[in-house]
């Protein structure tokens, strides 16, 4: 259409002598390609959690990057877990930190994507986080109860085309991009 606007703008300055107003033809719509239906039901699949954010009673955490935390989910049944080999990495406002996240944390999900309810069934392990020169660390059990308990609802939005999706829980946000 822009195109189009602007050869009738450039033909109504032209010093032809021809009465008759040039008509420039536009171009054929072109739309971009639809994108393509997942395979599986949102958010199913295997994800890796590439950012987080704290919010509400979690909101000390702060914001965080990278890590090696997957997040799976398969026919109702959700798995969080790292070796915590790799740390995600921490902006808490006016210092960095770095959490490391060792076990899993296994629950259960149903619903639609908009109303997803999580509900913990076991963790394992344990999360540490180093800032300010200290180390604290709990149990994954604990991380668990703080950010999903025992049910929570989750507002989950995919993007198969890009692979992605995000989790909005009420203590958190988790951005996941699709391995």
């Amino acid at each position: 259409m822009g195109l189009a606007v602007a050869a009738l703008l450039l033909a109504g300055c032209s010093s032809s002598s021809s009465s008759a107003p040039t008509v420039v033809p536009e171009p054929p719509a072109t739309s971009a390609p639809a994108p393509a239906p997942s395979s599986d039901p949102c958010p199913d699949g295997s994800y890796l959690i590439t950012e987080l954010e704290g919010r509400g009673e979690a909101a000390q955490v702060g914001k965080g990057r990278g890590g090696n935390i997957t997040a799976d989910f398969d026919s109702g049944t959700f798995t969080l877990s790292s070796d915590g080999s790799v740390p995600t990495k921490l902006d808490l406002g006016p210092a960095s930190g770095e959490m490391r996240f060792k076990g899993q944390i296994v629950g259960a999900y149903e619903g639609e994507p908009d109303a997803l309810r999580l509900t913990t069934k076991r963790a394992d392990g344990d999360v540490s986080v180093k800032a300010f020169g200290i180390t604290r660390s709990r149990s994954l059990g604990g991380l668990a109860d703080q950010l999903i308990g025992q049910g929570v609802t989750a507002q989950v939005t995919c993007d198969d085309t890009a692979g992605k999706a995000v989790v909005v829980l009420p203590n958190a946000s988790l951005t996941l991009t699709k391995q």
